[in-house]
């Protein structure tokens, strides 16, 4: 667990934009408010790539459960996004661990595939300077201003609730394409935030028979952090529109 300590400073976190299945509105939101609020620390929380096109029985039938975009265009969307936004932190999710599982893989062709999807992320994370932390429950967790920014690695009704007790701080997460807030029954009752998703909820067929969907929604976290704490918001839009102060 990386604990790092500033003087206020400003933060921009946003996870699950899955690749190709990005939403275009909420893509430009994202990066039209970094450009206004301009922030130090910038963070990708995970599933930056989706990665489904590697998943057990994913075809390509845009009419099935299980169809998969294609891999180039997830690469190509993914890694794009991640230029475009400029991380300082990655936080790999459980989608791109898909791929370091797969490495080895009894199927050469899967476990090729695996490879060179590992090396296009670290070889454009490492021309952008940034740090990345591999999906792991210890080591996947970096914390800023006393509060902890993490993929997610629990799913269930109060995740966010039950990370915040794991961990007995404040938390920002990914994982769950539900932007909402809970509060930890613990000791100060420290706060919860998930970011939502910014992926167009509708592109995503496999997620489009379960009645949890209808609880995803689009947004990000955005603050300040210091040795003191770390001040956080969430920014969700209203009727498509994004109000924001900033």
């Amino acid at each position: 667990m990386a604990n790092i300590v500033n003087k206020w400073t400003k933060f921009l976190a946003v996870g699950c934009s899955h690749g190709s299945h990005i939403s275009q509105t909420a893509r430009e939101a994202v990066l039209s408010f970094k450009k206004r609020y301009a922030p130090t620390e910038v963070i990708h929380l995970g599933d930056a790539i989706d990665c489904t096109s590697l998943r057990g029985g994913a075809i390509k039938d845009p009419t099935s459960g299980d169809y998969s975009s294609d891999l180039a265009d997830d690469f190509e969307a993914g890694i794009g996004f991640l230029n475009e936004l400029q991380p300082t932190i990655y936080l790999l999710g459980n989608h791109e661990h898909r791929l370091y599982s797969l490495l080895s893989s009894s199927s050469a062709v899967i476990s090729f595939c695996a490879e060179k999807g590992v090396e296009e992320i670290e070889k454009a994370t490492k021309k952008m300077h940034c740090r990345v932390f591999p999906y792991d429950i210890e080591k996947g967790i970096v914390v800023l201003g006393k509060t902890a920014f993490l993929h997610g690695y629990a799913h269930s009704e109060n995740a966010v609730r039950d990370s915040v007790e794991s961990l007995g701080m404040p938390v920002v997460m990914a994982h769950l394409h539900r932007p909402e807030v809970q509060r930890g029954r613990v000791l100060n009752s420290p706060v919860g935030i998930c970011s939502g998703t910014i992926a167009d909820i509708g592109a995503m067929s496999y997620a489009r028979q379960r009645r949890a969907t209808l609880r995803w929604g689009h947004g990000f976290v955005w603050g300040e952090y210091s040795s003191k704490g770390c001040v956080s918001w969430l920014a969700t839009p209203t009727a498509g529109e994004w109000r924001l102060p900033v």
